[in-house]
């Protein structure tokens, strides 16, 4: 049996403080685990509207002197209005803002419709292409499925000679129609896509 030596530190009582010390730090751990919400994410799918930090950097580094920034700390957003879009909100536009969820790493693209367009709730709004086919997608204010929906759509056509309208509470009104309007339609929807990586 080894002796003891006197000058050993580790004496009963320190031995039994950092039984106690080491034991209280797990329940601590484990208590204060039950009240976590934020759970982890494995499940590898992002979502339509996730961002990754290399899309995120080259639009605030790149893109971003081209956009009115405005910052809502409340819901923790940055909504981001392109610099040349339609300024009147009597004219009858269709302007679009970029919507950077900083929470959850995530875009969105809505559109703001101006004047008149914004007693209409849905909005019918139609494109007619050079060959005389005709499109229509409604947009639901508030629901940014309807709007995702609308911009995958109308996308493909904005490069090509396209008449755009929307359905007013009376008729349809062409809307878009100067082809700066179109053109800050189209890099606005570009520049979300390449925030989603697409």
């Amino acid at each position: 049996m080894p002796r003891k030596d006197s000058t050993d530190p580790m004496t009963p009582e320190l031995v039994r403080l950092f039984k106690l010390f080491g034991a209280a730090s797990l329940l601590l751990v484990l208590i204060l685990s039950f009240f976590n919400e934020r759970r982890a994410d494995n499940r590898g799918d992002r979502g339509d509207s996730s961002i990754s930090d290399a899309s995120r950097i080259y639009f605030k580094n790149v893109r971003r002197a081209y956009y009115d920034l405005e910052i809502r700390n409340d819901a923790k957003m940055e909504l981001y209005r392109l610099g040349n879009r339609v300024k009147d909100s009597t004219a009858l536009a269709l302007n679009s803002v970029l919507i950077i969820n900083k929470v959850k790493d995530a875009a969105y693209l809505y559109l703001e419709p101006q004047g008149q367009l914004k007693e209409v709730n849905p909005l019918p709004i139609r494109w007619i292409n050079a060959m005389g086919d005709t499109t229509e997608v409604s947009i639901i204010q508030g629901d940014r499925e309807s709007h995702f929906y609308f911009v995958e759509k109308i996308f493909p056509h904005l490069g090509d000679k396209v008449k755009i309208e929307a359905h007013t509470c009376s008729d349809w009104v062409q809307i878009l129609e100067r082809e700066e309007e179109l053109e800050s339609l189209r890099i606005t929807i570009a520049d979300f896509f390449r925030l989603l990586g697409r």
